[in-house]
């Protein structure tokens, strides 16, 4: 790593923006690209504190080649392995050998693999880094970053990582950041799922929600998802820190890591279509926590205090 390295990000939506501009907070310079501008030219706009002289803002860039011809180190944070497939394909053209692409998205193992191999081809080194802690993470540097790749690579990488997380986990060659995000949602994803058929069953039998959370937290069926999510539900507030769509996207993933490893999935695929009706229904903007929408409309009852 040098002082000197210009980063690159690439997609500044609800995870990628704060973290871009965790990176500028700590000192770095910065060359973003995003398919909607404005997003990109905020980041123009902003001085970090704490600098004198004063910071530059972000170089905005025109295309991700652009973004490959001026840094580095390039993050990217997707949506899905079809955007990081088409992202790595545009940024060929600009990168140059020796760069370090780290990709934060949440994709498919083999898509990583498939990624990291195309971009070795071209002397560049390549992270699969997806993290978790949602918004507010991003926004708090709080971040938990699962990495895979080669030691060497992870070592260049880590001081970036720090500037946006608080715990940086090294997992295992490509591929495997990817595989360790899936299967920490796999368990996140059946947890929403039990929340709701435990809390819509209590609601309906009367008991009050808040009581039910107070006796989970006395036992050994504690949960910080639980935790984080029933208040959006009492709240009836689903104003996302993680959409409904991309978990619903993260286990369709899950199934296809399964099959490739012959590994059968039930409760996962019954969860897959729960939460893709919710999708159908509307939901997939919202948060995670509004997958109880669908069993509470099966139910015929809200949760909420009685």
């Amino acid at each position: 790593m040098s002082a000197s390295e210009r980063l690159g990000f690439i997609g500044l939506g609800i995870m990628g923006f704060p973290m871009a501009e965790n990176l500028m907070k700590a000192g770095y310079a910065l060359a973003v690209y995003n398919r909607t501008r404005s997003k990109a030219e905020e980041l123009a706009g902003f001085s970090p504190p704490g600098f004198s002289p004063p910071r530059r803002g972000a170089v905005v860039a025109d295309t991700p080649a652009e973004v490959g011809r001026q840094a580095q180190v390039i993050f990217l944070c997707v949506g899905d392995s079809a955007a990081v497939l088409e992202i790595a394909e545009n940024l060929l053209p600009g990168i140059q050998p020796g760069s370090l692409v780290v990709d934060c998205s949440t994709i498919s193992p083999s898509v990583s693999r498939q990624v990291a191999g195309r971009f070795r081809e071209r002397g560049v080194d390549f992270l699969d880094a997806p993290c978790s802690g949602g918004k507010a993470g991003a926004t708090n540097a709080t971040l938990t970053f699962m990495v895979g790749g080669a030691p060497k690579v992870f070592e260049r990488a880590q001081p970036y990582l720090q500037a946006m997380g608080k715990k940086i986990f090294y997992v295992g060659g490509a591929g495997m950041g990817s595989q360790a995000k899936l299967t920490q949602n796999l368990i996140g994803a059946l947890t929403v799922q039990a929340m709701a058929e435990g809390f819509v069953l209590a609601r309906k039998a009367g008991l009050s929600p808040s009581l039910v959370l107070e006796i989970l937290q006395a036992s050994v069926a504690r949960s910080a998802m639980i935790e984080v999510k029933l208040p959006m539900v009492l709240k009836r507030s689903f104003e996302p820190t993680f959409h409904l769509k991309w978990m619903h996207k993260d286990l369709g993933l899950m199934l296809e890591s399964g099959r490739e490893l012959n590994v059968p999935l039930p409760a996962t695929a019954l969860v897959h279509e729960l939460f893709g009706a919710s999708v159908a229904l509307g939901h997939g903007e919202e948060d995670l926590a509004a997958a109880i929408t669908l069993l509470e409309t099966l139910a015929g009852v809200e949760v909420t205090e009685p």
